[in-house]
């Protein structure tokens, strides 16, 4: 490592690097011939920034070089491994022809290596130049990565297809033979091609195919990187189109599979299998995929009757190596009638079709495999009969997709799926792979992305319930007891988890129509609590109805062996009578519900599994949500949902990205109440050429925009005032936004009134919140009878989202708060539905009694507020008689007069007012209180709770809003109850995954607008496992997902949370991120901050003390970094600065934990301020941040710029970081960050005595310590 540092320094980490092949060959012997794990070699590399400083900058030179190109590809595949592929193809677009000539050099090198004649190690060739092709695969959405990598799938690879079976796509698509004519005319050197050029096509032409038959032979680690890339390929319709052709003409499934583990193969088999045309990309229903199944059936029968009868000629079959005639006499008839005459069904059943296979001879199964285009050879061009019967049986076989249990079971939790998803990128390996799928750009139809999403959650799912089931059996410490070896006792205990003592099935249901196994499967379960504490006797009894429960069968060694789950349908008493609440016995029970699919698998494999259970373990609620998230992914992939046309080829990833964007030019928009004034209406369209503002510009105006053809035109606002102006308006006094929107707010708002897909891009302290709630108003009250449903990610931000609408013009029986953070809610009325329903009812006695009293007042007899159909039929029979009566001069005086003034309390009409505009306004008032008994109504008639509350979803409500945890776990419950949305707006959309953006639009089948609001700069969705996060992609969630497909999207551009000169850390992340004025001038933000020369400074700790440790893996502390920030800390205290507006922010949780430890230890005299890691203080703001970044010996998850950027902007007045600078100096991604953050220098500056005193100078603790 230290000869590598010395020719880093030397060579390229200078001022000026000068190219030279033999340091190139110095590189790459050093990274392959120094023994142990090539990995961290490569990662020092990367460090160092070979790529960017210097084989990249000289690539035009290094290219000759055989180790250069190597280890050009071993650091870029390493850079995609850190996440950091950003930056990776920001460096390869600056120079496209570059990167065109690396690709090229990169396919060249590996058919160098599969040809054995590389001047390298073929074998790490072969693997380094695979990975850079699923690197590249996986960014199809930059445009020279797409050039590139689209020329290694196009038609020409229908090269290397059995002749017959290309003519015959190429029948089936006519207009793919153009193409195919037009490629097969450049392979050789003429007027169409160069000599380079025609074999730069060949290598294009021959590569993938190569690649197939190589890996038929190589090594285990090198056939499932080919493996993962032939999924990838086959995974994207641009890719597939004429891979997948090629992959089912060579079987590449069942040539690689055993040579790959049984997931993989599966994995393959199942890319391949699925169901969607591969030419032209439409989704197959199950009824097409089986009619091209039978088809493919018919055509292998008639091949068999045909060889069996001699009917045709030898040509027609295929060349077999025997005439007919000979087969038609020898005992091959038999089994060939077995074929023909006997059930289609045979071919699909694997074992009784190779049976008769087995039992052809040679010629018969040569001539049969020809006939039906199953190629004769294996890769080394030799008959195989073995791989020849496995290839026929393999292409007629039925592939069954894979049980999708909702329960963990052992093979999940204990698998090779969720503990090499644990450990991934800790083992050290080069290139580690999974046997999972991946979620990408692009999808082959929603049944693909549903079946995709269903088996990363049920690992994620695994891999936690794993985790505390482990931890669970540890401390009950099992073993064999005294009185039955055979038998399990546990010495220990522990609260989530207890032995079971006993587990009966008492009902299984006998299957429905057309199904295998039972319509439901429950069981007893009981436990013995005697001798446990009460507060865990009470845990024990808040286990509720619908909560999972885990079983496992542990051994007294303290393995497990079988694992099953389920959910809870009631509590049982001692005497096994359902009961509401446990009595005070220790002995407690649980009716519980199986999964029927596992249990049939159990009766059939081993019927002793659930007798065999012994410890039953339950989860906190949080995190106990796994089954019913599951069971909604499952049933949705069992109907897959249409989503609307407009939205489908975008969420899939095709079409044109900006097809699904509301266009403003030329429509009319009503954006309501968002103008504050006819000025700032004037002001929000100033990239138009013109503003003309109409109309009367009261405060709380409903404004109309007619925006121009382009920004050449005229936008034209027209306001209108609305309800007439009463004098009444005090009875219901209407509440108008207040806020002065910029205008990318105004842009963003009004995008989102327009129909189709709308994403909002909102920088730190840009009002992401403020402009969710305005477009909900002014949908509101644009579209009055439509529905709008409300997701974000966390209750936090729903909670503060929904008080903010709650306090516009909008009318309470109209909202709705779903999900147990309602009881969060700052409001003063219940949002819940049981909220909502008896406030209905106690609205309805309200209105009731006001009806009564209008019909005192006009002294008409009768007992009209009895019930909302007495009051409806006094509206129709005395209210709208008395006012058309007044309104056509029939009657002087105004009828409700008298009602009007005791409900005010003061004369109705007083002197100087408008006599007709308040007669007008009353009225209205009246028809509104009539218009919402109608509403309620239904309420006094419907009489059950569960009604009701179906009644107030589908019906009355008209924002709903919910958690995406809340919708993923009663979607099913949501659509039976009716609910139909038109308006999907989901905050927080960068923060929530991919599917849990998805599942709240299965709401709208009638969708007519999507908003996404959120920011793909800052931090994404959290994901645990290092495997699903890095190789999986689970972390992209729907929003970054589309913006980086290109979506257009509007982006908030003023920031009003930060000082301007704090938020210039993180400005270069946006695209003209700018400062709302005049309010970052005015202030507190005018003030500097006391006892601090500067409002930011990078305070460099560097290598103090021992700089960081890991006293545990992955806990990183650093003390001398935890000492200096509590030491600045004490002195802001002593500056008089409120602790409780003072954060103290680390990157690492473990830093958190020591800040806090130190804290208590200096100063517990002092208020505690906010402690907190940066993840989980993303959403939140300080005024004052003192951020401790932890690591000096490698920059760790701070090179992610999304973390770094939440880091930066969570503080308003005052932000201090400290940190290690060499480190970070040297972090190629970091640059920009540093260059801003050292402007103050890195030595904390302060000013005790006040800002115009001397400042000192404080570069280490013990300084510190000095000034306190």
């Amino acid at each position: 490592m230290a000869d590598m540092e010395a020719l880093a320094r030397k060579h390229w980490l200078g001022d000026a690097a000068k190219w030279s092949d033999d340091v190139a060959a110095r590189v790459l012997k050093h990274v392959v011939a120094a023994g142990g794990e090539m990995r961290p070699r490569v990662q020092q590399l990367e460090r160092q920034q070979y790529l960017e400083r210097y084989v990249w900058p000289h690539y035009d030179r290094a290219r000759e070089s055989p180790a250069a190109a190597l280890t050009l590809l071993l650091v870029a595949n390493e850079k995609q491994q850190q996440g950091l592929e950003s930056s990776l193809w920001t460096l390869f677009s600056a120079n496209s022809a570059r990167f065109d000539q690396l690709f090229d050099d990169s396919v060249a090198l590996l058919l160098r290596a599969i040809d054995g004649t590389a001047d390298a190690d073929a074998g790490l060739v072969r693997l380094a130049v695979v990975q850079f092709l699923i690197v590249c695969f996986g960014a199809l959405e930059v445009d020279v990565v797409r050039a590139a990598c689209l020329r290694l799938v196009g038609v020409s690879v229908w090269y290397h297809l059995l002749e017959s079976r290309r003519e015959r796509e190429l029948a089936q698509w006519p207009q793919v033979r153009r193409l195919w004519r037009h490629a097969s005319r450049r392979w050789t050197a003429g007027k169409r091609a160069t000599a380079e050029e025609a074999a730069r096509l060949c290598r294009e032409r021959d590569v993938i195919a190569r690649l197939v038959w190589d890996a038929a032979d190589g090594d285990s680690v090198y056939v499932e990187k080919v493996v993962e890339l032939l999924v990838d390929l086959g995974s994207q319709l641009p890719t597939r189109r004429f891979v997948g052709v090629l992959l089912d003409d060579m079987q590449a499934a069942e040539l690689l599979a055993p040579r790959v583990s049984l997931e993989l193969a599966r994995r393959l088999r199942a890319c391949v299998a699925f169901p969607v045309s591969d030419v032209g990309g439409q989704p197959l229903a199950p009824e097409a995929a089986r009619a091209a199944w039978y088809r493919r059936a018919a055509e292998l029968q008639l091949a068999a009757y045909k060889l069996g009868h001699g009917g045709e000629s030898e040509e027609e079959l295929g060349s077999g190596g025997e005439s007919n005639k000979e087969l038609e006499s020898s005992g091959d008839a038999d089994e060939l009638a077995t074929l023909w005459a006997g059930s289609a069904g045979l071919l699909g059943s694997t074992s009784e079709f190779t049976a008769v296979l087995q039992r052809l001879s040679e010629p018969a199964l040569r001539a049969l495999a020809a006939a039906v285009n199953v190629r004769l050879a294996n890769p080394r061009g030799q008959f195989e009969r073995a791989l020849v019967e496995r290839l026929l049986a393999a292409r007629y076989a039925h592939f069954e997709p894979e049980p999708m249990g909702v329960y963990p079971d052992e093979q999940l939790l204990y698998g090779r799926a969720v503990t090499a998803a644990d450990a991934f990128g800790r083992d050290g390996a080069l290139y580690a792979g999974l046997p999972l799928p991946k979620l990408g750009l692009q999808y082959l139809s929603v049944l693909d992305y549903l079946q995709r999403w269903f088996a990363l959650l049920r690992v994620e799912m695994g891999g936690a319930v794993r985790t505390d089931l482990d931890a669970a059996v540890t401390r009950m410490q099992p073993c064999a007891r005294d009185d039955d070896a055979n038998a399990v006792g546990f010495a220990g205990w522990t609260r989530m988890a207890l032995p079971i003592s006993a587990l009966a099935v008492v009902d299984v249901q006998r299957a429905r129509v057309g199904e295998h196994q039972p319509s439901r499967v429950r069981a007893d379960l009981s436990v013995d609590l005697s001798g446990f504490a009460e507060s865990l006797r009470a845990e024990w009894a808040e286990v509720r109805v619908h909560d999972v429960l885990v079983l496992a069968q542990v051994r007294a060694d303290g393995s497990v062996a079988r694992v099953r789950g389920c959910t809870v349908d009631a509590r049982l008493d001692a005497q096994g009578s359902v009961v509401e609440q446990f009595d005070g016995s220790a002995d407690r029970g649980f009716r519980v519900a199986l999964d029927p699919a596992q249990y049939a698998r159990d009766t059939t494999a081993d019927p002793d599994v659930y007798a065999a259970l012994n410890v039953v373990m339950r989860r906190r609620a949080a995190e106990n949500n796994f089954t019913p998230v599951l069971e909604t992914v499952r049933a949705l992939a069992a109907a897959p949902p249409e989503l609307p046309a407009w939205l489908r080829p975008i969420f899939l990833g095709y079409g044109d990205p900006a097809a699904a964007v509301p266009r403003l030019f030329g429509a009319e928009v009503n954006l309501g109440d968002t103008f504050v004034s006819a000025d700032h209406a004037q002001a929000s369209f100033a990239q138009y050429a013109s503003v003309e503002v109409a109309g009367e510009f009261a405060e709380g105006a409903t404004c109309v925009v007619a925006y121009p053809e382009d920004t050449g035109g005229v936008v034209r606002v027209t306001a209108s005032s609305g309800d007439p102006a009463w004098v009444a308006s005090d009875v219901q006094a209407p509440r108008r936004n207040a806020l002065a929107f910029t205008p990318a707010q105004v842009h963003a708002i009004a995008s989102a009134q327009r129909e189709g897909l709308t994403l909002v891009v909102g920088p730190p302290g840009t009002g992401k919140t403020d402009v969710a709630v305005q477009l909900v108003s002014a949908l509101y009250h644009a579209q009055p009878g439509e529905t709008i449903l409300l997701v974000t990610h966390s209750n936090q931000a729903l909670n503060q989202l929904f008080a903010k609408i709650v306090a516009l013009d909008i009318e309470p029986r109209h909202l709705l708060r779903l999900g147990h953070g309602e009881a969060e809610l700052d409001a003063d009325e219940r949002f819940s539905r049981a909220g909502r329903i008896e406030s209905f009812l106690d609205r309805r006695l309200e209105l009731l009694a006001q009806v009564a009293r209008l019909a005192a007042s006009l002294d008409v007899p009768g007992e009209f507020g009895d019930s909302c159909a007495s009051a409806r039929f006094f509206l129709v029979a005395h209210v709208r008689v008395r006012w058309e009566a007044y309104r056509r001069g029939q009657q002087d005086v105004f009828p409700f007069e008298r009602f009007f003034e005791a409900e005010l309390g003061r004369p109705l009409f007083p002197p100087g007012c408008d006599a007709a505009a308040v007669a007008s306004g009353c009225y209205a008032h009246l028809e509104r209180m009539f218009d919402e008994l109608a509403a309620v109504q239904p309420f006094e008639l419907l009489r059950g709770s569960a009604e009701r509350s179906r009644y107030l979803l589908a019906r009355q409500a008209r924002i709903v809003a919910m958690t995406c945890t809340h919708a993923a776990m009663r979607q099913e419950e949501l659509a039976r109850a009716g609910v139909r949305f038109s308006t999907v707006v989901v905050e927080e959309a960068a923060q929530m995954l991919d599917i849990e953006a998805f599942v709240p639009l299965t709401l709208a089948p009638a969708l007519k607008r999507l908003v996404l609001i959120g920011d793909h700069n800052q931090l994404p969705p959290v994901v645990q496992s290092p495997g699903l996060r890095a190789f999986a992609r689970m972390e992209q969630s729907l929003f970054a997902r589309l913006v980086r497909l290109g979506v257009p999207y509007v982006e908030l551009d003023r920031q009003a949370r930060a000082r301007p000169e704090i938020a210039a850390l993180y400005r270069f992340r946006y695209r003209g991120l700018g400062d709302l004025q005049p309010h970052v001038a005015q202030g507190a933000f005018a003030q500097p901050n006391p006892g601090f020369k500067h409002a930011f400074q990078f305070v460099n700790v560097g290598q103090q003390q021992q700089g960081e440790s890991e006293p545990t893996p992955h806990f990183f502390q650093n003390l001398a970094e935890a000492e200096f920030v509590v030491a600045v800390f004490r002195y802001m205290c002593a500056q008089g600065y409120d602790a409780r507006r003072v954060a103290l922010l680390a990157a690492y949780n473990g830093q958190r934990m020591l800040l806090l430890d130190v804290l208590r230890r200096r100063c517990p005299e002092l208020p505690m301020p906010r402690v907190s890691t940066v993840d989980q203080f993303q959403g939140q703001q300080a005024d004052y941040v003192l951020l401790s970044l932890v690591r000096t010996r490698r920059v760790g998850h701070l090179r992610d710029l999304r973390r770094l950027t939440v880091a930066l902007s969570r503080a308003r007045l005052g932000l201090y970081v400290f940190g290690c600078r060499a480190l970070l100096d040297s972090c190629f991604e970091l640059q920009p960050v540093m260059a801003e953050l050292l402007r103050n220098g890195d030595a904390l500056t302060l000013v005790p005595e006040g800002h115009q005193s001397q400042p000192v100078i404080v570069d280490d603790v013990d300084s510190m310590a000095a000034v306190l």
